[in-house]
């Protein structure tokens, strides 16, 4: 009888052989398993897993059986062979599964491993008793020492794959794997050998102990090895994770509390001391609920997380200092062996978000500049009123030539003017009602009670005391409409819209007052609109008629030239006067498109008469120009554009601007005027004297034109000084004057003798249609003449 220890060639290959495979198995089976934690069991796997599982059981058993010489296997030894390899099989399959279940219970890791482990000792048992049972010797203390280094064996072996397979958050090297996976291939088969040796007994040059012994004692020490180097990985992740946990505690940017059950704080981290000023060991001392303010609220929060659950709430603590912190609190339950243990409370401070906030939502419904309500928390205001069925009254309150301020002095001071008015009315209110700042330089008051139309007048009267602003003393004049909740709308935007026209109402009669709405002025702005919108239509279709008035020689009579103007027949609505056509137009922006192709149909009479009559008899034709038209940045570009297309020189052509044109950005009329003068037309003011500083610009702007004003004219006997004042000034400017106005031949003697040698007015003519205009003063002379 021979050993598998006496021949050192053939038993001792398989046994290699066999440990190989089963620690390539073993390999195999953590692979799989650990791939299958994240993807479906899939029938190709339990299958590679299962075969493999039974082929290496096999080569195990058959290299048992090479250590006697039982002769050439009996039919009935590949019988079991096959039974075995089957049982194996399954064995494999349930293998794979159990590996894959979650660790740390240990009473489910032994009671997992109690079932391998009976399944694994019957096969190795039957091994003997079915093929060899002339040789049964069974050792009672072999057999129970074989089941227990079973048990052990496949408890370990299950921890160690179980444990990889799962991650356990340990960083596993491939030399590692590598070598477990040998330790259980070894293992696994000096098991084999034990259990067969503790059922049989036959001659060899060992002694039968140290066939059991050799065997266990391999076992035993690739138990040792599978044991502690696992221990030894899981104590240093343990320890990393420790590490992890206690930086994300300390290092925290929010105070993070580790509390008992009880409420006493166990932990604190450094956050925690600059948040609530409590230093390290004090804060331990403490109860958890007493850093907070609204305790009652705590403590319900504290009810959900003590029932398993995370809640999140805003309150505030208050720190050792006695100032309250608004904080947002995260309170976690530490849970130990499914018991709540205590719970974490993250405390952040959010006191600079909610300021923030505050900031925020204030100026979502404040202006910046004046600080005061704007027109969102002023329909809020409105609106509160009327759901309480409080009778109001709104004023609306806009400037008069406001703008005019910020081109003199800059929009900087037209703030302080700004914040200056804000400042003043509300000292005027004086807590009755609400200033609010809705427009550039637009005020609303909400004023509760039927004292509105003393306020505004009020209000009119202390506008007039002058604002000193840096060394300036400026009268301010403000244009006031009203409207009252319920009498006048019970709809804010109605209400708001009607105060819109009284305003407006108000500045149509002069401004520096106040107008009450009425029903009239609303029918009056729906006008307004439909006109503005048929204004467009006049546009396209050309439907304005271009009438000349011609202006004459005070002491000849004779024709000098004409101004065109524009007279609208609507088709529906009849001759609409320019007085109401043309502020609709400049407000609108229309005026523009308007004044441009006035511009382009002059030329284009102007080229016609040149054919049709001699050039020298075309009277110079002036245009009168918007302030809005006159300072589009392409105007003079425009203008160039036209003469050349109409083949003119631009000294048949004059243009008339209004003192309002002066007054805006002096360089940019600078460069206007002087593009303009570069094509020789002429350039005249307009209603001269009744603008404002006038006087200032005359010396800087290139001009050749005063127009006096007709009410100057119309009582000449009272304002001759006046009218001799601006004749005075043009001769010492080397201007030439016109009169407008002039309808008696009085007034014509009186402006002879003042030396203004330019009138037109119905004296002479008035103003004509083309066809009349052409018939009477352009002479028809045939163009080859």
């Amino acid at each position: 009888m021979l050993s598998f220890i006496d021949i050192p060639g053939v038993h001792l290959f398989y046994t290699i052989i066999c440990v190989l495979l089963i620690s390539i198995l073993a390999r195999l089976i953590l692979y799989v398993s650990q791939h299958m934690m994240r993807t479906a069991i899939s029938a190709w796997k339990v299958t590679l897993v299962s075969l493999g599982t039974g082929l290496s059981v096999v080569l195990a058993t058959y290299s048992f059986t090479l250590s006697i010489d039982a002769g050439p296997a009996s039919q009935a030894t590949w019988i079991f062979f096959a039974i075995n390899f089957c049982t194996s099989a399954i064995c494999g399959a349930i293998i794979l599964c159990v590996v894959r279940s979650p660790i740390g219970n240990t009473k489910h890791d032994l009671l997992n491993s109690l079932l391998l482990a009976a399944l694994i000792y019957s096969l190795h048992m039957m091994t003997p008793i079915t093929l060899y049972p002339d040789l049964l010797d069974v050792d009672p203390i072999e057999v129970l020492t074989s089941i227990v280094l079973t048990q052990s064996t496949i408890f370990i072996l299950f921890r160690f794959f179980n444990m990889y397979t799962n991650g356990e958050q340990m960083k596993w090297g491939k030399l590692l794997l590598l070598f477990g996976s040998l330790m259980s291939g070894i293992a696994i088969v000096g098991l084999g050998y034990c259990i067969f040796a503790s059922f049989t007994s036959y001659h060899s040059v060992l002694s039968h102990n140290l066939h059991f012994m050799i065997p266990t004692v391999i076992v035993l020490i690739s138990n040792t090895i599978l044991t502690v180097i696992p221990l030894l990985y899981r104590n240093r992740a343990l320890l990393t994770t420790h590490q992890l946990y206690q930086s994300l505690f300390n290092d925290n940017p929010n105070a993070v509390l580790a509390v008992e059950k009880d409420g006493s704080i166990l932990h604190a981290n450094k956050e925690s001391k600059y948040l609530t000023g409590y230093d390290g060991d004090t804060i331990k001392r403490m109860d958890a609920i007493a850093l907070f303010l609204e305790k009652e609220l705590f403590q319900d929060c504290l009810d959900i997380i003590k029932n398993g659950g995370s809640h999140q709430w805003d309150t505030k603590i208050v720190s050792r200092s006695g100032t309250q912190i608004d904080v947002h609190v995260t309170g976690i339950p530490t849970i130990v062996k499914h018991h709540i243990v205590g719970y974490f409370l993250v405390i952040k401070d959010i006191s600079h978000t909610i300021e923030t906030a505050k900031q925020v939502e204030f100026l979502a419904y404040h202006d910046d500049l004046t600080k005061l309500p704007n027109r969102r928390l002023m329909q809020k205001k409105m609106q509160e009123y009327a759901d309480k069925g409080i009778p109001f009254s709104i004023l609306l309150i806009d400037y008069d030539l406001f703008k005019r301020i910020n081109d003199i002095f800059g929009h900087s001071f037209g703030d302080r003017v700004l914040v200056e008015t804000a400042a003043r009315l509300e000292r005027i209110l004086d807590g009755k009602g609400t200033v609010n700042r809705v427009g550039g330089d637009e005020f609303l008051l909400i004023v509760p009670g039927d004292s509105a139309t003393r306020l505004a007048q009020y209000i009119v009267e202390q506008f007039r005391q002058p604002i000193r602003l840096q060394d300036y003393e400026h009268v301010l004049q403000a244009s006031i409409g009203i409207a009252s909740f319920p009498e006048h709308a019970e709809d804010m935007d109605n209400l708001y819209k009607y105060a819109d026209i009284a305003m407006y109402q108000t500045k149509e009669n002069g401004g520096n007052n106040y107008t009450v709405f009425k029903p009239e002025m609303a029918e009056k702005q729906v006008l307004r609109f439909e006109i503005e919108h048929e204004l467009q239509g006049a546009i396209e279709t050309q439907a304005f008629d271009l009438y000349f008035q011609p202006k004459f020689h005070s002491f000849t009579r004779t024709i000098t030239g004409a101004e065109v103007l524009l007279r609208w027949h609507h088709p529906e609505r009849g001759f609409i006067p320019p007085n109401l056509f043309i502020p609709i137009a400049e407000e609108s922006g229309l005026i523009v498109a308007i004044e441009r192709s006035v511009i382009e149909r002059v030329m284009a009479c102007l080229s016609k008469w040149r054919e049709d009559t001699n050039e020298c008899m075309i009277p110079c034709i002036s245009i009168n120009v918007s302030v809005i038209t006159f300072l589009q940045d392409d105007f003079s570009s425009f203008f160039r554009k036209q003469l050349n297309h109409y083949n003119l020189n631009g000294s048949v052509l004059e243009l008339e601007i209004t003192e309002r044109v002066v007054m805006q950005n002096e360089t940019k009329i600078n460069s206007t005027l002087q593009k303009l003068r570069e094509t020789g037309v002429k350039i005249s003011i307009d209603d001269f004297g009744t603008g404002y500083s006038s006087l200032n610009y005359l010396d800087k702007l290139q001009v050749d034109i005063l127009k006096i004003d007709q009410t100057f004219i119309q009582h000449i006997e009272y304002n001759q000084s006046i009218v001799a004042t601006i004749q005075s000034l043009a001769e010492n400017l080397k201007l030439h004057t016109i009169a407008e106005g002039v309808e008696t031949e009085a007034q014509l003697q009186a402006l002879r003798d003042l030396g203004c040698t330019e009138v037109q007015g119905y004296l002479f003519s008035k103003p004509l249609p083309q066809s009349d205009f052409e018939s009477a003063y352009i002479m028809q002379v045939p163009a080859d003449a």
